[in-house]
């Protein structure tokens, strides 16, 4: 979908995936959802954006579940999720990829 790799969907990009994957929005009708899916209003959509389009808002019972899920990883309390953090919590020995001798721990 980001066929140039910018990280960003250009209107052009939104409307060649909507005929690509065949989504039946009338072609009059792409700028007018893009838009609506553009709430920086900068003429691209961002991750954020365009999965905030899909999924909709989190309900207080998800978001309280995802925040404790973030919190247990945030291992130094940073507010952000770094590498370390997934590896102080996360124990490979167990994942079939490795247990097959497939992958390393």
């Amino acid at each position: 979908m980001d066929d140039d790799g910018s990280k960003h969907i250009s209107l052009y990009e939104f409307s060649k995936a909507c005929k690509d994957f065949k989504v039946g929005i009338n072609e009059e009708n792409v700028p007018l959802i893009f838009d609506l899916f553009d709430t920086s209003h900068d003429g691209t959509l961002n991750i954020d954006e365009f999965l905030m389009a899909i999924r909709g808002e989190m309900n207080d019972y998800r978001r309280t579940v995802v925040e404790q899920a973030f919190n247990k990883i945030d291992r130094d309390g940073s507010g952000y999720i770094t590498i370390d953090d997934i590896k102080d919590i996360y124990n490979a020995k167990r994942h079939p990829d490795v247990v097959q001798g497939k992958k390393t721990e």
